[in-house]
C-alpha cells in the first residue's frame, strides 16, 4: 500500500519495481491505464475544443454522413 510520507522518487521507484513484477499479459492494459492518466483534464480539452471551433476547424455535425 501507497505511504503517502514518502518523497516522489521513492514512489517512482516502488511504481517501477511493481510493474517489472508484472506478468506480460497485464502490461497491455496498464499502458492504456497510464496512456488515460496522461491525457489533458477534460476541462483543457473543453477548452482547445471550443478555441478550435471559433477559429472554423470544425465540422458541422449535420454534413456528416455515414458511409453504407
Amino acid at each position: 500500500m501507497y505511504n503517502y510520507l514518502v518523497s516522489t522518487s521513492e514512489l517512482r521507484r516502488e511504481i517501477k519495481k511493481a510493474v517489472d513484477q508484472l506478468p506480460a499479459e497485464r502490461l497491455t492494459s496498464l499502458a492504456d491505464y497510464v496512456q488515460f492518466l496522461s491525457r489533458p483534464s477534460l476541462e483543457k480539452r473543453i477548452q482547445e475544443a471550443e478555441q478550435a471551433l471559433a477559429d472554423g476547424k470544425g465540422v458541422n455535425w449535420r454534413s456528416v454522413r455515414s458511409v453504407k
